[in-house]
């Protein structure tokens, strides 16, 4: 189904199987329609395809028998396993669009991923496309019905990729940490040698402050601690004032005094021992003061180098050098352990991509006899058709082969590869011959090709529209032409022409039967009205279907 998509206001149609012919006036719409099929399976398009700008495009296309496609599609549908797929794609009046498998929103990237199990669409020109290398492979890969080893061979050509990825990144890790190493073993080395201790500035700060003031120390401390405790001080005094008490204590507060001044006594006491102790240890050598004053410094000095605060940062700092030296040493063991995972993923590398080319080399020939057999039935008597599978050096994602088409139209001329050998209308030969021993083996259920048969006519083309006929014996085909010969051979015929009134104009399509196809394919080898020598020839032509 088709609403308001380039000058189709709507148009709905129902595709029977086998051969499909469809025919029409040059502009009529026939390629509209496969632009409007390309899109609701994922191409790009803007609301300049909108009919009526305020209004939406709908493009819905349904696809049946699936039994042979399912196990294929099963990841890409979530497990579902449906037995009719209904994609509609939307694109509003703001340029927006929207897609929706069986009701049900999908990303455009989904669609993408679907399509090519579904149809296979071959324009004008994509004959070309026969010349790129992964196109060539594809087509052998096909016929020779290796996808499965493909697939599994691609799986461990992933792993090897992102092996050898990832051993890159360590090795530049590696160089450009190179020069931060040596660096931070020389922090390090200088940190371990400063053998620093907790808290030790702050021990330091203080011993040195007591050491330069050690003489007013010992005087001021050293006259406190005999008011304290020498006879008649202040210890003894206590001492005094407890033994007057120690009769009376006959109420709380006379037993409370007592107590308080015990205690007292016993701290005032402790003080001057201290202090006492104190004047003992006070006093430093000047070498003793030297050698603390210089590890304040060399402290100092490294809390200046390194921008920090404290010796506890200093210390944290000479740990996390550590860390980061034994990373680097981590470094090496990854790249080790990075290296020997390479060796065994290329050894199942090395034996999946043997398999794959083993099953290729074994089809070639049947792909070579069976190609130039049908060239030559499609004109070029002295057609030659040969494939180069040659090892390349290195793993790529196709595998180890490396491919080339050879091809020879000529009599006594030798195959070269057709980029340099083969002309347009060779090419397109070429690549429906290939098409169709593909298709033959294939499991694709419709494919479409849109003017396939330009520049052919008479024998070549009744013998091209006799491989459609006979490759839509697997499946359905559809083909777009204004080759009398290819439109006589299919099972079906539908036309499409230009219905004008005089504001608008739409395209329409009908299916033609018995004497109306005769008719229009009489008009195809003669002109409008046909001749009656067309005419006979059109009901011969549809005769040998």
């Amino acid at each position: 189904m088709i609403k308001n998509y380039a000058i189709i206001d709507a148009l709905e149609i129902h595709w029977p199987g086998g051969l499909i012919a469809i025919t029409g006036e040059t502009g009529a719409g026939k390629s509209i329609m496969i632009g409007a099929l390309q899109f609701v399976l994922g191409a790009r398009a803007d609301n300049k395809v909108l009919r009526n700008p305020e209004e939406k495009c709908i493009v819905e296309v349904t696809f049946n028998d699936l039994d042979l496609i399912k196990p294929k599609i099963f990841d890409l549908l979530d497990g579902e396993n449906p037995d009719q797929i209904i994609i509609r794609r939307e694109i509003l009046p703001n340029g927006k669009s929207r897609s929706f498998l069986n009701d049900s929103p999908i990303l455009v990237s989904q669609l993408n991923l679907l399509a090519p199990y579904l149809i296979n669409i071959h324009q004008q020109f994509d004959h070309l496309d026969i010349l790129e290398e992964d196109v060539q492979m594809d087509i052998l890969d096909n016929f020779t019905g290796c996808k499965d080893l493909l697939a599994n061979y691609q799986t461990i050509y992933k792993s090897y990729k992102t092996l050898q990825i990832q051993k890159k990144q360590l090795l530049e890790s590696q160089q450009k940490s190179q020069a931060e190493m040596d660096f931070l073993q020389f922090q390090l080395s200088e940190l371990e040698q400063a053998n620093l201790k907790p808290n030790e500035y702050a021990v330091l700060e203080e011993e040195l402050s007591l050491a330069t003031k050690s003489g007013e120390v010992i005087k001021n401390a050293g006259h406190v601690a005999q008011i304290l405790n020498e006879e008649k001080g202040i210890s003894e005094q206590l001492l005094q004032c407890l033994q007057l008490l120690k009769p009376v204590r006959i109420n709380p507060i006379l037993n409370e005094s007592y107590e308080r001044i015990d205690q007292l006594r016993t701290e005032i006491k402790d003080i001057g021992d201290e202090l006492e102790r104190l004047n003992e240890h006070t006093e430093m050598s000047p070498e003793q003061i030297n050698q603390m004053q210089e590890r304040l410094d060399l402290i100092n000095r490294l809390l200046k180098k390194h921008r920090l605060q404290t010796d506890h940062e200093l210390i944290e700092l000479m740990a996390q050098t550590r860390s980061k030296i034994q990373s680097f040493t981590d470094l090496e063991d990854q790249i080790i352990d990075c290296e020997n995972q390479i060796k065994l993923v290329s050894e199942d590398l090395k034996k999946s991509s043997q398999a794959l080319s083993a099953k290729r080399k074994s089809k070639i020939s049947e792909l070579e006899k069976s190609a130039t057999d049908l060239l030559r039935s499609l004109g070029m008597e002295f057609a030659q058709f040969k494939i180069e599978l040659n090892a390349k050096q290195e793993f790529t994602e196709s595998g180890i082969d490396e491919i080339d088409f050879l091809f020879s139209a000529n009599k006594g001329s030798t195959v070269k590869p057709i980029k340099n050998q083969a002309s347009g209308g060779e090419l397109s030969r070429l690549n429906l011959v290939l098409k169709s021993l593909v298709a033959r083996k294939s499991q694709l259920a419709t494919m479409i090709f849109d003017e396939i048969d330009t520049g052919v006519s008479g024998q070549v083309a009744l013998q091209m529209g006799n491989i459609l006929k006979d490759m839509s014996g697997n499946q359905q085909i559809i083909t777009i032409t204004h080759s009398a010969q290819v439109a006589s051979r299919a099972a079906h015929h539908f036309y499409v022409y230009k219905d004008s009134s005089k504001t608008i104009t739409n395209t329409r399509m009908k299916k033609i039967e018995k004497q109306d196809r005769t008719i229009e394919i009489a008009k195809m080898l003669s002109g409008d009205p046909p001749t009656d020598s067309a005419l006979k020839n059109a009901s011969e032509l549809i005769a040998l279907n």
